[in-house]
Order: structure tokens, then C-alpha cells, then sequence
């Protein structure tokens, strides 16, 4: 997974960014987690504002477990949430006509189980590992960012300082983010930025729905919460058909 330095430049960014003081209950430990799997390299980047919770799930940060995100299967634990990452994960099956996977299934089945066994989730082993093979094959990762690595359910209460740019901060955000995917050897398929006001700032006075972010042109796709209903069924197939749309044309560039 991530390693101590990328993690500290994650949660260095955070305290720089917000109105907090140096231990704050609230603030992730962990910053930007992905695998290292030199044989599954196409992935795509989703990034949010923050994370829920408050000082109990940034606390649940310091337990060395893997974020399973979504299941087929509701289950109740600190470790999944359907109802916010579901329709994430819908989403790039959709894109990618089911070849889309959370970045857990990268991870070796004996150390995922020996995870599993010892924690609360324990009894849905069977049904985790289903899913972990139905993935195997799966061609493409799903990564989960946020702008604020700090634990806060209403983004009301967020801290924010009322001077600082936040244009700057999501912009060095997305880049830290991006860098993090492409020096463990991945390639980035495009981004797409899960949250109305992060997309604001990134697109900084503009209105646009898509850019090509820095140096390396990475596809940036603006949008809202995918999760409660905020986005009707005819704006999520215009979704669907416009990034589908974006990386068909690409593709065929590619092979010219």
C-alpha cells in the first residue's frame, strides 16, 4: 500500500489546509491508499471532498485494514460503506462493461483472509472472497482520493480557512494524488472528481464538465456525489456515454 512519505505528504497537506492544530481527533493517518501490483497497472482515480465519520473512524485509520469500500452484499462494518461507494463502483462497470475492481482484490488472498479472520467481518469470509474471485480478472482498478484527508460527515463543518486558496489546494491535491498512481507504475485511464464543490474549485470560475490536467494530460471528468439520489438515471448515462465516448476516440488515436 502506500508508504509512510507518500502518506505524511497527504495528511501534511490536509493540516496546511484547514483550521486545525497538529493532533486533531479528526484527522486520517493513512492519506492515499493504493497497491503496488506491478501486473495491474489501467486504473481510474476517484476523488471526493473528504471522508465521513469523525475521531472513531479516523482512529479505525490506525488498524492495519484494508478498505474493502463496497460489497455485492450489505454488510455492516467499519471497512465497508455501499450506500457511498456502490455507486462508484456501478458507475466504472458501466464505463468499462464489467471489467472495473476495487484495489483490495489486487492484494494477496492469504494476507486479505489472515485480515479478515481477525476482525469483525470474519463471518462474511466466504462472501468476500466470492467477490475477491469474481475480480480476477478484472482489467481495471478504481482508486479512492479526497482533497482533505480528515474525518467529517457534514461538509458544513468542515474548517476551513477563509483565506486560503482553495483552487491551489485541490489543484496540488489532484497532482499529489496523480503522481502517487503513476510512480507505482500505474496508468491512469482519467479521473473523475465526485463532489460538486471540489469541482468548483478545480474548475476554478469556469463551467465546464471535462479537462486535461497538467504535464502529463491526465483526463479530469467534473461531476457531483454519485451516492443519495443526486444524480438523476439520464445525467448518469450522459456520464457513462461521455467518458466511454472520450476514451473510444482516444484508443483510436493511439492505434493510428
Amino acid at each position: 500500500m502506500t508508504n509512510s512519505s507518500t502518506i505524511n505528504e497527504f495528511i501534511k497537506e490536509t493540516k496546511k489546509a484547514l483550521a486545525i492544530s497538529e493532533h486533531d481527533s479528526r484527522l486520517g493517518v493513512r492519506g492515499f491508499e493504493f497497491d503496488n501490483s506491478t501486473s495491474e497497472k489501467d486504473c481510474v482515480l476517484v476523488i471526493g471532498l473528504n471522508p465521513a465519520g469523525n475521531k472513531d473512524d479516523a482512529n479505525n485509520e490506525t488498524t492495519n485494514r484494508t478498505y474493502l469500500y463496497s460489497l455485492k452484499k450489505s454488510i455492516k462494518s467499519k471497512y465497508v460503506y455501499n450506500k457511498y461507494y456502490k455507486p462508484i463502483y456501478e458507475l466504472m462497470n458501466d464505463i468499462f462493461d464489467n471489467d472495473a475492481k476495487w484495489h483490495w482484490c489486487n492484494k494477496s488472498w492469504d494476507i486479505l483472509s489472515k485480515e479478515i479472520e481477525h476482525s469483525e467481518n470474519k463471518d462474511f469470509l466466504d462472501e468476500i472472497h466470492e467477490e475477491y474471485l469474481n475480480h480476477q480478472n478484472s482489467k481495471v482498478t478504481i482508486y479512492i482520493g479526497d482533497m482533505f484527508y480528515y474525518h467529517q460527515t457534514s461538509s458544513k463543518k468542515l474548517p476551513l480557512i477563509k483565506s486560503k486558496s482553495y483552487p491551489l489546494h485541490c489543484k496540488r491535491m489532484l497532482e499529489l494524488h496523480i503522481e502517487s498512481l503513476i510512480e507505482a507504475g500505474k496508468s491512469i485511464k482519467f479521473v473523475y472528481i465526485n463532489n460538486s464543490q471540489v469541482s468548483q474549485w478545480l474548475c476554478d470560475g469556469d463551467i465546464k464538465t471535462f479537462t486535461v490536467f497538467g504535464d502529463r494530460k491526465i483526463p479530469v471528468f467534473f461531476g457531483g456525489m454519485l451516492s443519495g439520489g443526486r444524480m438523476d438515471l439520464f445525467s448518469k448515462k450522459r456520464l457513462v456515454h461521455e467518458i466511454k465516448d472520450y476514451l473510444n476516440k482516444l484508443e483510436s488515436k493511439i492505434e493510428k
